[in-house]
């Protein structure tokens, strides 16, 4: 029996960079079920990248016995050139394509859910209009997610909060805006009487609803607003992640959220009243966030001015 083994210098560069984006779509979700979805393959055509990979490079990368998926020892030492590559890749495509004056290529972006819903759709679909060719990717986390992915390359921009973002982060953070965070009540409760911004003291007996994953704590950002309010700690006694959930906690009579001003923007919010606690300069502050060490390319670029230039939302004010 012959076995014909097919090296990586037999394969052709266009299929070396699919199954490369196939590679790096596995290990970051963890799954080719969810990696599919992201790359808009079949799981099929995904479990055949993966394959092809493997035997061009004659190594396994994926432990598939683990959910999620794991990277073996040669898949670990193959990701962070997987990512080079690809980014080299669409770096020479961005150049030629300026040569002729075209603006297009995909463009990572990511930000937290309140921005994606209440900010970036105005800016995207100003964006399609003036550069039709650019694609979008609009991935949604944490401050803390979204400056990971930023530093391995995954993302190229993301718009975040930057008041929480780690000291350690080597990272470019142009300010967008600053806003208060606020309590929110029904109509007619008793914090409603009190002239605004209520002191931070007046939430230190209420039961509080604060963003955060239960088991995991409160979010980063309301630990630090806490901090800056000069407080000892607030105990939550209930947490969600979104936004709309703490607003239905609240109307149903369970407490006394506290959030972001702009996150309540995005909300159904009938029936509640939204005070200012504090002053201004102790809310958060939110920022387009970038590697200045990774090229940005004439696409990213586009986005940058795009997301700059857009007028910040109502219940934000200026970054100064």
């Amino acid at each position: 029996m012959v076995i014909l083994h097919r090296g990586w210098s037999d394969v052709r560069w266009i299929d070396q960079n699919d199954w490369l984006k196939t590679f790096v779509a596995v290990a970051d979700h963890g799954s080719f079920v969810r990696a599919s979805a992201a790359i808009h393959r079949s799981q099929s055509r995904v479990s055949a990248h993966i394959a092809a990979l493997e035997q061009a490079l004659g190594a396994t990368l994926f432990d598939r016995r683990h959910r999620p998926v794991q990277l073996t020892d040669a898949g670990e030492a193959l990701l962070p050139f997987a990512r080079e590559i690809l980014a080299t890749v669409e770096q020479a495509v961005t150049e030629v394509d300026s040569l002729s004056g075209v603006r297009r290529g995909r463009v990572a972006l990511g930000a937290h859910p309140s921005i994606s819903a209440g900010f970036l759709p105005h800016v995207l679909s100003g964006l399609v209009a003036d550069y039709p060719q650019v694609q979008v990717e609009l991935s949604e986390h944490t401050t803390v997610g979204l400056g990971e992915s930023l530093g391995n390359g995954s993302l190229h921009l993301a718009v975040r909060s930057v008041s929480s973002a780690p000291p350690t982060e080597s990272l470019t953070n142009e300010v967008l805006w600053r806003e208060p965070y606020c309590a929110v009540v029904p109509a007619g409760h008793p914090l409603t009487t009190h002239t605004p911004p209520l002191t931070p003291q007046a939430l230190v007996d209420k039961q509080l609803i604060l963003i955060g994953r239960p088991g995991q704590g409160v979010d980063p950002d309301t630990q630090a607003v806490v901090q800056r309010w000069g407080l000892p700690g607030l105990h939550p006694s209930w947490q969600t992640e979104q936004p709309q959930t703490l607003a239905n906690l609240v109307k149903v009579g369970l407490g006394v959220g506290v959030i972001n001003a702009f996150a309540m923007e995005v909300v159904d919010a009938s029936g509640l009243a939204v005070i200012q606690v504090g002053e201004i300069a102790d809310g958060r502050v939110v920022g387009l966030s970038y590697d200045p060490d990774r090229y940005m390319s004439s696409a990213s670029q586009a986005v940058r001015h795009a997301i700059l230039s857009a007028p910040r939302p109502a219940s934000t004010y200026p970054p100064t």
